[in-house]
């Protein structure tokens, strides 16, 4: 009997960022903030972009959005949401465009609400005004619609902090009033850029698992931007660690802890407090990030890293496949040497 199985056909991609770059104008130069980032992003999967501040992964997606003022950045590459690159368009097509298929959370809710208006009628005017409007759609239709939305984000007395101005909630509340505008909007992809670090530790773990289950229920691709590695292998199926403007390390979440091989990647790991949960101390990273008006040569990490050998400081390393899945971007991986520390 012939095998009548079918191969699996994988969906189309939301997202495919293809060797972006950002470089920053000023005083007549043009500094480089972003070089050549690639992803790609499918429905209902979750990338973590990890890195320093200055590593370029805040700039990445305002470019990949289409967002940054022409006037001080040039970007070139391609960044296609839903197959439409919005850097070939216009200012006027990506703005109607892109709040179609995209919403960004920023990492200061208080900054992304009017603070003159109630909560419930800034969600309701995504419904009015916004993505989320339909045909038919009247003010007692956006205002239920927005009160169900308060209640799907899991604000407690929804009734009584619909009428609510943002200064008479907490930061957590008022980052969930934010998930609650974005996710009105109907967006394909949700980016969020630090979306807890305003928060504690307990208030960020419940953003996250929110997060997570908008994703799952709707289906809705996230790229959540963040310093914390811990967080990011926790909430993503991939993570991109991101070093002076570049890729330096892209694997599946699950292996972050073991199979991390860039020494960037294993020095964020031990400035985490227990991320393997051997309980073993924080180390921070020595040294600073470079500027990135004045990158050193050779990788930019070698001026930090204790494994740097002669190659690093002149030679630039390309980011290259070494197991399924996993990118690097390193002559001297960790691993490869903790072999050779073992053969001796």
């Amino acid at each position: 009997m012939s095998d009548q199985s079918q191969p699996i056909v994988k969906p189309q991609p939301i997202v495919e960022v293809e060797d972006l770059w950002v470089w920053l104008r000023k005083r007549g130069r043009e500094i480089p903030l972003v070089r050549g980032l690639s992803y790609t992003l499918r429905p209902a999967e979750a990338l973590s972009i990890v890195g320093e501040s200055g590593a370029g992964k805040s700039i990445g997606v305002r470019a990949a959005l289409g967002l940054l003022d022409p006037r001080l950045f040039r970007v070139t590459g391609s960044s296609k949401l839903v197959g439409t690159d919005v850097l070939a368009l216009t200012a006027k097509e990506r703005a109607r465009y892109v709040p179609s298929v995209a919403a960004l959370v920023f990492q200061d809710p208080g900054r992304s609400l009017n603070p003159t208006m109630r909560v419930g009628d800034q969600i309701a005017e995504a419904f009015l005004k916004g993505s989320g409007y339909e045909p038919g759609m009247t003010r007692a239709k956006a205002e239920a619609r927005a009160l169900q939305l308060m209640k799907d984000v899991r604000i407690a007395a929804a009734e009584e902090r619909f009428k609510a101005y943002p200064n008479q909630l907490s930061g957590g509340m008022k980052q969930r009033v934010v998930i609650a505008i974005a996710v009105a909007c109907k967006p394909q992809v949700l980016f969020c850029d630090e979306p807890t670090s305003s928060l504690d530790v307990t208030t960020q773990a419940a953003i996250m698992d929110l997060i997570g289950e908008l994703r799952d229920q709707t289906g809705i691709a996230t790229v959540t931007i963040t310093h914390d590695l811990a967080l990011a292998a926790s909430r993503a199926r991939k993570v991109i660690v991101m070093y002076g403007g570049q890729v330096v390390e892209a694997l599946p979440a699950r292996l972050v802890a073991t199979e991390s091989a860039m020494p960037y990647t294993t020095a964020l790991i031990e400035a985490v407090p227990d991320i393997d949960g051997n309980g073993t101390p924080p180390t921070p990273i020595e040294g600073m990030p470079p500027d990135p008006a004045n990158l050193p040569s050779g990788c930019s990490f070698h001026p930090r890293c204790r494994f740097a050998q002669d190659d690093c400081l002149t030679n630039t390393p390309e980011l290259r496949v070494v197991a399924p899945a996993h990118e690097l971007r390193c002559f001297h991986p960790v691993k490869d040497l903790e072999l050779q520390e073992a053969s001796r």
